[in-house]
């Protein structure tokens, strides 16, 4: 099947694949979404954590069973195409590679943001257009040595993180966890979405399962693991940043865990902190362009987007044209938006995707099951939920997005499908 020129190699097993959803989650989401969510919700930050954690499990445990079913590339919109609808496969993947896009300009901010103290000549943008062009590059050698690479590089910066935390109890004051629900409960549930932005790359596995081995039993593995992992390393960093920082001073700096080092007078913890969060995005970032590559693949693969970017490279079977679109795009948004807005357009759209994920995962067939029926029931509640808790503003944004994907399906894609 490796030979088929339309199919992905499998290559990838259970230590990658873990490897890869925890490099995609453990990175933006502590460095800066945390900060954020500090600021929107105060020290409920500390419940917000879990919060987001519950809804990424229960959409993780719905990616997991549908890959293991169906383990192709292209996440929700494959499945949906295939189970409910062509159009909401399609939205669910326009709406997906938005926010990946935003995504990972976010990262590209927080490469900036981390690396300024260390070299302040240097304009933050460039910097993260660097990143962005790094991370292209090493998506381009192909998919065992990314692999490797990203292995590598998650193992650093969970490390770092352990290290902060140890470095951080000495200042750890506990009157510093207030005020405590600062935005209410709406306030809450944005700042659960803020972090649930944090645990979105649980489901990349799912995304490549095309190129994992043995996907039924790889994937729901994978994705549970890393998820446990990283809410339990999430809260210790929570923790630990409030105690030294306050909610406050955490929501007013764009480097909260480097301020929490400068301030409980750690120096050489400050530069630790900035080089682990050098680490962590590029590590995400280079599964974010990994996961949008292998969904333009795959949408073009069925006519969805143009023919070109369903091409894979005939040695490496990596679609090097939708990694290089894939990075120039997203070059040219780092050049142009800003971290607040683009971080909550990214978790509207990710909501959204996920919430049709679990739509899915309700219409396969008992036999098809690898969990109870409640598992995708309550992750599409949850899903639309803490969506609508966030700005009008970004409502409207996204919706946008939506109505221009769904021009170009009924014009533009409708032609192509029909010749």
């Amino acid at each position: 099947m490796d030979q088929e020129p339309s199919r992905l190699g499998r290559r990838l097993g259970l230590a990658q694949t873990i490897g890869i959803a925890l490099g995609a989650m453990i990175g933006a989401g502590v460095y800066v979404s945390m900060g954020e969510a500090a600021g929107t919700t105060g020290a409920s930050l500390l419940l917000a954590v879990p919060m987001a954690a519950f809804v990424a499990t229960l959409n993780g445990l719905s990616s997991a069973e549908l890959g293991a079913n169906d383990p192709r590339a292209g996440g929700a919109y494959q499945f949906a195409r295939s189970l409910v609808h062509p159009l909401v496969g399609f939205v669910a993947g326009w709406l997906f590679l938005a926010a990946a896009l935003a995504a990972g300009a976010t990262y590209a901010f927080t490469f900036a943001a981390y690396l300024q103290p260390l070299l302040p000549g240097i304009p933050p943008r460039l910097v993260g257009l660097a990143m962005v062009l790094l991370a292209v590059a090493l998506n381009t050698i192909g998919v065992r040595p990314s692999a490797r690479i990203n292995l590598v590089l998650v193992s650093i910066n969970i490390v770092v993180l352990i290290v902060f935390v140890a470095l951080a109890l000495p200042a750890y004051n506990p009157q510093r966890l207030q005020p405590f629900l600062t935005g209410g409960i709406i306030g809450l549930l944005q700042a659960t979405a803020l972090l649930f932005f944090a645990y979105t790359g649980y489901a990349r596995p799912v995304t490549i399962a095309e190129e994992i081995r043995n996907p039924r039993q790889t994937l729901p593995r994978a994705v549970v693991t890393a998820l446990g992992l990283t809410t339990v390393l999430y809260l210790a960093v929570a923790w630990a940043a409030l105690g030294v920082l306050g909610p406050a001073a955490m929501g007013d700096t764009s480097a909260p865990l480097r301020t929490a080092m400068v301030v409980a007078g750690r120096d050489v913890g400050a530069t630790l902190l900035s080089l682990g969060a050098l680490i962590a995005t590029t590590s995400v970032l280079l599964t974010e362009i990994w996961g949008l590559s292998r969904l333009a693949f795959a949408m073009a693969r069925n006519g969805d987007l143009p023919g070109w970017l369903g091409r894979l490279h005939a040695g490496q079977r990596i679609p090097r044209n939708a990694i290089l679109a894939a990075g120039g795009i997203l070059a040219l948004l780092t050049a142009l938006l800003d971290l607040r807005p683009t971080l909550e357009a990214s978790s509207l759209g990710l909501l959204i995707y996920y919430a049709v994920m679990n739509l899915s995962a309700l219409r396969l067939a008992r036999g098809q099951r690898l969990y109870p029926p409640i598992v995708p029931l309550l992750g599409v509640t949850a899903n639309l939920l803490v969506a609508l808790s966030l700005p009008r503003s970004t409502l409207l944004a996204v919706a946008g997005v939506a109505l221009v994907g769904l021009a170009y399906y009924f014009g533009v894609a409708h032609r192509r499908r029909a010749d």
